[in-house]
């Protein structure tokens, strides 16, 4: 019988999962979800009513967030771009459901079965920004390249 080794596993970086990506792309989504809420706020604020806007401009602002978040994943990870943006929108939403249910008493917000389809829908959207990523580094392949003319 050969006695055993601990060998370190080694990985190539073709093989990463799509959850490093998205962990990655993480912190920028959120910067820029933080940026959207407040340039939303921002415009709020100069309305004449801007309680009615509160409830709009968020999902506005979370849908945005997500699909620059599926974005930016896919681009970190471009051989599995839609992994990589399904993965960060799962992410985005596991952690937004969980700050939702944690706040629920001082949030005036939806009820649960509407918040559920919500966060379902913003997974769809980090699909949809991964999905932009495909379509838009398909285009850039496609298209010839323009040659230099000489000039005589």
């Amino acid at each position: 019988m050969k006695p055993k080794t601990n060998k370190p596993k080694q990985r190539t970086a073709g093989k990463e999962t799509a959850w490093k990506p998205a962990l990655f792309s993480f912190g920028i989504t959120l910067c820029i979800g933080v940026a959207l809420v407040l340039l939303a706020s921002l415009g709020a604020y100069f309305t004449s009513d801007p309680n009615r806007l509160i409830r709009p401009l968020a999902i506005v602002c979370a849908a945005l967030t997500f699909l620059a978040g599926g974005y930016l994943a896919a681009k970190r990870r471009p051989d599995a771009p839609l992994a990589a943006g399904t993965a960060n929108g799962l992410l985005l939403a596991a952690i937004s459901l969980a700050l939702s249910l944690l706040f629920r008493k001082t949030a005036a917000g939806y009820p649960a079965w509407a918040s559920a389809l919500l966060h379902a829908a913003m997974i769809l959207f980090a699909l949809l920004g991964a999905y932009l990523f495909v379509l838009r580094s398909k285009s850039k392949r496609a298209r010839p390249r323009k040659r230099k003319r000489k000039h005589a």
